[in-house]
């Protein structure tokens, strides 16, 4: 029995993802810049015990940034100071959010 390795059928090309639009990297950047900012205050505020201030860069990550933002925000809230305390999430209405992104 012979065993010969058969070369690939997929380029490197195929593999890789398609490539982002300025807007789409642009979009990416501020998200960052974004979750590095409002993670680093939520640290300083679960350090404080500054439950209202948590509450507000959770509530700014969903409103300002997006769902995946919002969502680790409000995880490591609840792993810092648990899931007993009642969490209130405020989503920005649409038109608000529009109206900022036109500005």
């Amino acid at each position: 029995m012979n065993l010969m390795s058969s070369p690939s059928t997929l380029t490197s090309s195929a593999l890789s993802a398609p490539a982002k639009t300025l807007r789409e990297k642009r979009e990416a950047s501020f998200h960052a810049a974004l979750s590095a900012v409002l993670a680093a205050g939520l640290e300083e505020a679960l350090e404080a015990g500054d439950h209202p201030r948590v509450v507000n860069l959770v509530n700014r990550g969903f409103a300002e940034g997006n769902a995946q933002i919002g969502c680790a925000l409000l995880c490591r809230a609840m792993e810092s100071v648990g899931t007993a305390r009642t969490w209130t999430v405020q989503l920005a209405p649409l038109a608000q959010v529009q109206q900022r992104s036109a500005s």
